[in-house]
């Protein structure tokens, strides 16, 4: 039988001859749940609002070709692959939307005019959009050019429609 120590409490105590001490008894169980940890469930985000309603989007620019053609099955070195197009968030953060080849230009003097539409999401309020050229150099290192960017342009949000009241 254990033998009680006055002043202490429960876990502070002589076991009797072959019993295992109460604060030990635990401790197999301790070492699991901190070793091995307690099983993790997979973080899930409360669903939010339903992205904006995709806009059909039209960008034009122009492009000159005169120093460096259009890639081709031909031509793969120190050429224009195409156009990466998207909006800017923050200062200079770039959200690209789409990705064009050289044959969205047309023309046969330079610089060309390069026309592309598409549907994509945008944010509401004053977007400010981009097109930044694609290319191959001569060493077949594939690169980007700086953004051209546009002037602001205003994104509003979707009117609501079929609205019905009932008054009783």
């Amino acid at each position: 039988m254990s033998e009680w120590r006055p002043g202490r409490d429960k876990l502070c105590y002589t076991p009797a001859r072959g019993e295992t001490p109460m604060r030990l008894r635990f401790l197999p169980l301790l070492c699991v749940l901190l070793f091995a940890g307690c099983p993790k469930s997979p973080i899930v985000n409360p669903p939010g609002p339903a992205p904006v309603a995709d806009h059909s989007i039209a960008f034009t620019w122009n492009q000159s070709f005169a120093n460096n053609g259009a890639c081709s099955t031909t031509v793969t070195t120190s050429c224009i692959s195409g156009f990466n197009e998207g909006f800017i968030t923050g200062t200079s953060t770039q959200n690209q939307l789409h990705t064009d080849t050289a044959a969205v230009c047309t023309g046969t003097t330079q610089p060309e005019t390069c026309a592309s539409t598409f549907n994509g999401v945008l944010p509401i309020g004053n977007d400010v959009f981009y097109v930044a050229t694609t290319y191959v150099n001569s060493s077949g290192t594939a690169g980007v050019t700086s953004a051209a960017l546009s002037p602001a342009v205003a994104v509003g949000a979707d009117a609501s429609t079929n609205v019905t009241v009932t008054v009783q």
